[in-house]
């Protein structure tokens, strides 16, 4: 499995990135990082893309002053009515745990008169954004968080698909399927480099394919990869029985546009 995410390493925070596919300076693959996971979090609580000066820290730095923003004491303004929020003891809880292990001073200011507890208990069905997100980085013991990054790359192509009426959109993971005008086209994206002048690296996944074509109620075939300084172009590949599959680079161009509300 291909990881993308952060370890606590010592003292410090270990992250761990794609090295590859020409996203190399870490901003950027802190910005390629979020890209992914703000589908997965509370409006309130995604990362601002346009903003380059967010991701000079570390993605726990990151996450960390999303979830502090949620808290009046962040940006105190007693000239103007706080909103009332509403949060669950157990939440409480969590959240004075989960600051005990954090390296952020205000962290540690809310949680002073709370002992870490060493055999913390997490529970199901937080209600609170910060809590869902807390209970995302945090195991009750150590902050971290390791995702697939196959099964993030499939959820971000499948949550940036355009809808239309009678365009029918599914997740059947790993695969995407779209049914569209008595068509079903099949989607299988994956985190794998392509290089156009060697695809024999890609024959699993190219005669699975064909495969499929030939013997499932499928259309259409695209494997999608991302984009490359190599790999820009798709690469149409043909068998002799006339069966047809397509490979598709996948940019992340759009991480650098600045966002309508953000």
């Amino acid at each position: 499995m291909r990881k993308f995410g952060f370890t606590k390493y010592r003292n410090g925070i270990k992250e761990v990135m794609p090295k590859s596919y020409q996203i190399e300076e870490k901003v950027q693959q802190r910005r390629l990082f979020f890209s992914m996971i703000n589908d997965h979090l509370d409006p309130s609580l995604r990362v601002p893309l346009h903003d380059s000066s967010i991701f000079e820290k570390n993605l726990m730095s990151i996450f960390l002053d999303r979830i502090l923003s949620q808290f009046q004491m962040y940006k105190l303004r007693p000239e103007k009515a706080q909103q009332v929020v509403k949060i669950y003891h157990h939440e409480t809880a969590l959240f004075h745990q989960f600051f005990k292990q954090a390296l952020h001073p205000k962290a540690r200011y809310l949680a002073q008169d709370w002992k870490f507890e060493q055999n913390f208990q997490m529970l199901l069905g937080y209600h609170h954004p910060v809590a869902k997100l807390i209970a995302m980085l945090f195991d009750g013991k150590e902050v971290g968080v390791m995702f697939d990054l196959n099964v993030l790359f499939a959820q971000t192509v499948f949550n940036r698909i355009k809808r239309a009426p009678g365009k029918d959109v599914r997740f059947d993971a790993p695969y995407i399927h779209i049914d569209e005008k008595g068509q079903r086209t099949r989607l299988y994206p994956q985190w794998k480099h392509v290089n156009p002048g060697n695809i024999s690296r890609r024959t699993e996944q190219i005669n699975a394919g064909f495969k499929q074509l030939q013997n499932e109620a499928i259309d259409q075939i695209y494997l999608v990869y991302p984009k490359t300084e190599q790999f820009r172009q798709h690469i149409r590949i043909q068998t002799k029985d006339d069966y047809e599959l397509k490979m598709i680079p996948y940019s992340f161009t759009y991480t650098n546009r600045k966002e309508k509300n953000g």
